[in-house]
């Protein structure tokens, strides 16, 4: 009778176990896309001195008071994507964003919503994914993006 208890205890460690695991992976595919359009925009954080909102960026309002350091930890985009949170639960967060072509990938900072249902990456960002430069002749390159830890 201990063994048939043990065997149940068991059993049901697994079974629950795997019901995380499960969960997890749901959680995951819906943090992340595949072949979204990539286009490029002029934030041009330097010329405006870090400030998101001197950048017209939309999530200004909630962290245009971070430090210096924050604001330069990663590239700069706007996140308009299907996938994963949007508006302010956006903002702040951050995306490993993969050229499909080249295999080049970067992580960014979220500071910006679009329209268009893809992502807006700062131009200095574009240019270092866009390794063969067909991004630029054509507008937008072709990514891969997954929500990541800051």
């Amino acid at each position: 009778m201990a063994i048939n208890m043990r065997l149940a205890s068991i059993c049901t460690v697994a079974v629950i176990a795997l019901l995380v695991s499960a969960n997890n992976l749901g959680r995951a595919s819906a943090q992340s896309a595949t072949n979204v359009k990539a286009r490029y925009h002029y934030y041009n954080p330097e010329e405006n001195h870090w400030s998101l909102d001197d950048a017209k960026a939309s999530c200004a309002p909630y962290y245009d008071n971070q430090p210096l350091t924050w604001k330069k930890a990663y590239g700069w985009t706007a996140y308009c994507a299907a996938s994963g949170p949007t508006g302010q639960a956006a903002c702040g967060k951050c995306l490993k964003v993969t050229n499909v072509k080249s295999g080049a990938s970067k992580t960014v900072r979220i500071v910006d919503q679009c329209k268009r249902g893809d992502l807006s990456l700062d131009a200095l960002v574009f240019r270092d994914l866009d390794t063969d430069h067909s991004g630029f002749v054509q507008g937008y390159i072709t990514v891969n993006y997954q929500f990541v830890s800051c």
